[in-house]
């Protein structure tokens, strides 16, 4: 009797178990999810030692695990909360300026994964790196700016204290260059309200930049310092011409002679501040010449006079003019 309980129906019990098993897989991947995320990948190194270049900053993942987690990492590492990080512990042995080395990307080096996420693959699994060797010099400060000055100003000076300061780099990059930028600082708009603000306390950049051959190489350096600015604002000067306008003749009243010029119109340049001589029209601008002194007989030759608005002058003497007088 027992042993026809264990041995009947074998192909019904054997299609019970197929269909157990099924539905147990069935039942585990429903509730699994896969995941191929990239993600960012920082290399610490020894003080003394930079990296010049690096393969690749970023990592693809293939990750798996219960499918309410895995959301969760995605949403991680869209956050950047979960990053791979590589140590590399000790100083380069050999280092005269520079060198390569290839360091591996696994599993254990990413950081903030949850426990129930396992790991399928890592690509690449290997990473190029240049290191080179750290100095110290001092290099010129060069200002960088952003923007132009308000219509009408112009910057027409500029200081920057300390003029050198020291930069920690690689020494083969530090031989070839000998400034180093500020931070840019934004110039938009400014006008002579800004002189007395001044100065302005800029930072660093802290990488360098130069060109070999085509490629242009840049590589982060070090300084702790930072600089002060100080800039002059000024309106900008301009010029305008001012052409035929009427020469007038100045003459006390009841004066009893008749005044003849050979030519009644004259040109002028006049310089100024440019928003200043945008808003001038010719009706600001006078000639005239003074014959309060002259009497019959003539001719007379005299010197155009002009009178202008403050801060206007005339670029070039004017000319002398001829006249009869009877």
């Amino acid at each position: 009797m027992i042993k026809k309980i264990f041995t009947g129906n074998i192909l019904t019990k054997l299609m019970a178990v197929v269909m157990a098993v099924a539905l147990w897989l069935y039942a585990i991947n429903r509730h699994t999810g896969d995941l191929t995320e990239v993600i960012g990948l920082t290399i610490s190194v020894p003080e003394g030692i930079t990296i010049l270049e690096q393969s690749t900053e970023e990592i693809t993942v293939h990750l798996r695990g219960p499918q309410n987690i895995v959301y969760n990492v995605e949403s991680l590492i869209k956050d950047k909360k979960i990053h791979a990080r590589y140590a590399i512990q000790e100083y380069p042995s050999g280092i005269e300026d520079q060198i390569k080395q290839t360091i591996p990307i696994t599993g254990l080096h990413i950081n903030n994964l949850p426990k129930d996420v396992k790991i399928v693959s890592v690509y690449p699994d290997k990473v190029d790196i240049l290191l080179g060797k750290l100095q110290r010099k001092k290099l010129k400060v060069n200002l960088q700016k952003k923007g132009e000055p308000a219509i009408g100003y112009i910057i027409a000076n500029e200081f920057v204290f300390p003029g050198e300061i020291e930069v920690a780099g690689p020494l083969n990059i530090l031989k070839e260059t000998s400034y180093i930028n500020t931070i840019p600082i934004d110039i938009g708009g400014i006008t002579e309200d800004q002189n007395r603000t001044f100065p302005w306390r800029i930072g660093i950049d802290q990488r360098i930049a130069i060109k070999r051959g085509n490629k242009v190489v840049s590589v982060p350096v070090t300084c702790k310092e930072d600089v002060r600015v100080w800039l002059q604002i000024v309106e900008q000067q301009d010029t305008k011409l001012f052409a035929k306008i009427k020469i007038k003749v100045l003459r006390p009243v009841g004066y009893p002679y008749e005044i003849n010029l050979d030519d009644e119109f004259s040109n002028v340049k006049v310089k100024g501040p440019r928003l200043l001589l945008d808003k001038l029209s010719s009706e600001d601008v006078m000639l005239y010449i003074d014959v309060t002194s002259l009497k019959p007989p003539g001719p007379y030759k005299l010197p155009i006079k002009c009178i202008l608005p403050k801060n206007v002058e005339v670029v070039d003497k004017l000319p002398e003019i001829h006249l009869d007088i009877r």
